[in-house]
């Protein structure tokens, strides 16, 4: 088949190469290059640096719903089908409707479950246990079209975004050609999915990262894990921001014996007192302006960050 690819993050590199090695891509539409740390430099996306590696078309639009011109170009191209993962833009139905076999798209949650931007990050946040990858034709609302395949894997306890985004990436590129091939052959049946049963997730902001000692250290890590490395999760001490670079829940053994402290409080060690009487171990840390630092380094530095509480 000839294919039009559409995506912009690094979880859709192995699934364009998967494509590639089976179909004709004729083009990679992806985000237009944008400027990134203090020198503000432009910088491609990921899925652009590939393409481009691959010597493919690239096509990137800044915007996609009310350019005439650029559904001309795709029309141009003749498409049998659209592959999306991980895009960034919503697609109008001028465009999904496109090509022979409509526009497909690789969704990283057992959908209808985590429909939206963010469904690697509320899995991990939630503690889940599982998570998976879908593949769907695409409508007019988000993430709501007919299924064509449900993988499952397990989330390992030691996961973060990084980790299982990469899992999820090369499990759904080892099956995405059987998938579309049995999807045009006629072999699948794209099956409705059930709106009763859909949850939904959100855009992800720098705010989403900042801690709530309140809450146990098992809520703590996992919020760790889910905005790893992105936005990454913060609190504030001095009045200054302090990121957690890294941390560990405590084991129960390492429980702190007697009354109950306040939540945020520091203790030896770089130990942090959470909700429900469990306790954080902070690994490494970065206080606003200075750089990364080992806590026990950090400690040394400053004799009175034990005691203090962290807000």
């Amino acid at each position: 088949m000839k294919i039009i690819f559409f995506g912009t993050s690094n979880v859709a590199l192995p699934i364009l190469e998967a494509l590639s090695k089976k179909h004709e891509i004729v083009a990679v539409v992806t985000s237009p290059d944008a400027k990134v740390g203090r020198k503000q430099e432009l910088k491609e996306s990921p899925v652009s640096v590939l393409a481009t590696e691959m010597k493919l078309k690239l096509l990137k639009p800044v915007k996609v719903k009310g350019e005439a011109g650029f559904v001309e170009e795709l029309s141009a191209l003749g498409a049998d089908m659209f592959v999306v993962v991980s895009y960034g833009k919503i697609l109008p139905l001028q465009v999904i409707n496109l090509p022979k076999y409509k526009t497909v798209n690789v969704h990283f949650s057992p959908l209808p479950k985590y429909r939206g931007p963010s469904p690697i990050q509320a899995a991990l946040q939630n503690g889940d246990e599982y998570t998976g990858s879908s593949v769907f034709i695409l409508d007019e609302k988000v993430d709501n079209g007919p299924l064509l395949s449900t993988e499952i894997i397990k989330i390992d306890s030691d996961d973060n975004y990084l980790t299982l985004s990469q899992k999820l990436a090369y499990k759904a590129a080892g099956s995405i050609n059987q998938v579309l091939e049995d999807y045009v052959t006629g072999k699948t049946t794209p099956l409705p999915q059930d709106e009763a049963s859909a949850t939904y997730t959100k855009i992800i902001s720098k705010t989403d990262g900042q801690i709530d000692w309140n809450k146990s250290a098992y809520e703590i890590y996992n919020q760790f894990r889910a905005f790893f490395p992105w936005p990454g999760v913060w609190t504030r001490w001095n009045g200054k921001v302090l990121k957690i670079i890294d941390l560990e829940p405590a084991l129960k053994s390492q429980a702190e014996p007697g009354s109950a402290k306040n939540c945020g409080l520091v203790l030896d060690g770089g130990k942090i007192a959470c909700g429900q009487d469990t306790f954080l171990w902070l690994k490494m840390v970065q206080l606003e302006g200075k750089k990364e630092t080992l806590i026990q380094d950090f400690l040394n530095g400053y004799s009175e960050f034990v005691g203090s509480e962290l807000k």
